[in-house]
């Protein structure tokens, strides 16, 4: 991300009194504004290519460092997590910056939350864009134990094994002692190394504990990556933890409740960028899913590679949203 563009940050106090850091770039004319939303363990630089690029073509940017992150507030009671006052969080910093009409980019933890503004306050929004994680609607959470056992009935395999770690009360302490083996893990050189250390309960934390690390991918650079280890090691990992702990403690179950079945679908236009290698949110639950929800018209993109697919291909990436929303943009006119 340009250096110039750290002092467009901004802090804002939402209607719940939590504390956000946020990017604003205004929009030119009358381009749209895109509302980046990342997940685990980031911050609002992971959207650095998309900022650059979008920014540079007058694409209004609103990025913020998500709860748990970066320079926005920490709570570590999990019901802080509840997915709808988190929605409501970055409406309050749209509201602030007074858009009215945007584009909803999210990735891993985002694209729940983005899935979340397509059920809840499509009208604010001109589409949505996933980023490797599906949409997906809510249902109440079974423990960790039944949900691998379910994952290996119908992949083959368990895929949240990772959890197992994450949900412990030490695992933020862990973490902290060795913040580069997880790293290395999130952002490996070989996305298949998903398939032990994610995948498979047990793997990460034995590795973690143990301080050892993998080789780190080449698009996480030596700049993002200081940037995420001086975050983490600020900010910890009690709260960030607990977007996987407010799944678990059922803070998010009842939320279908309060949302009209019409509503559970896509009503937007819709844009997802899957990833043949991500080996938690896999491509064949991934791709129908999507499929079944989108009712207001999808633009699928396959890319070859894992998780983190706008750092790893991010003029393929960029290209592909920019086509989506000109196709997008002209259709709603």
């Amino acid at each position: 991300m340009n250096g110039s563009l750290v002092s467009e940050y901004k802090d804002i106090v939402t209607s719940r009194g939590l504390t956000y850091h946020y990017l604003s770039l205004p929009a030119v004319d009358d381009k749209p504004t895109l509302l980046f939303v990342h997940g685990f363990p980031s911050i609002s630089y992971d959207w650095y290519h998309q900022i650059n690029y979008f920014s540079e073509r007058g694409f209004g940017v609103v990025a913020p460092d998500m709860l748990g992150y970066g320079g926005t507030s920490k709570p570590t009671d999990m019901s802080f997590f509840l997915h709808t006052a988190i929605a409501q969080d970055l409406l309050d910093i749209l509201d602030a910056e007074k858009v009215q009409k945007a584009i909803a980019v999210g990735h891993d933890w985002g694209a729940r939350i983005i899935s979340l503004l397509s059920m809840k306050h499509s009208d604010r929004f001109l589409g949505f864009a996933w980023v490797v994680v599906t949409y997906d609607t809510y249902t109440p959470f079974p423990p960790i134990d039944v949900i691998l056992e379910m994952n290996i009935k119908a992949f083959g395999r368990p895929l949240l094994g990772y959890w197992k770690f994450f949900e412990q009360d030490s695992a933020p302490q862990v973490i902290e002692k060795n913040l580069e083996s997880l790293i290395s893990v999130l952002y490996p050189d070989d996305p298949d190394n998903w398939l032990t250390l994610m995948n498979q309960p047990g793997e990460i934390q034995a590795f973690v504990e143990n301080g050892k690390t993998t080789k780190r991918a080449s698009y996480l650079t030596d700049e993002h990556h200081s940037r995420l280890l001086e975050s983490l090691r600020k900010g910890g990992l009690t709260s960030a933890l607990n977007w996987y702990k407010c799944m678990l403690g059922g803070v998010n179950s009842r939320i279908m409740e309060e949302i009209p079945e019409e509503n559970h679908f896509i009503q937007k236009p819709a844009f997802f960028a899957v990833a043949r290698k991500d080996h938690v949110c896999v491509y064949d639950y991934a791709v129908p899913r999507m499929k079944k929800y989108a009712m207001g018209g999808l633009k699928m993109v396959e890319f070859q590679g894992g998780h983190w697919v706008h750092l790893e291909e991010p003029e393929t990436f960029n290209r592909e949203l920019e086509g989506w929303i000109r196709d997008t943009l002209h259709q709603s006119c």
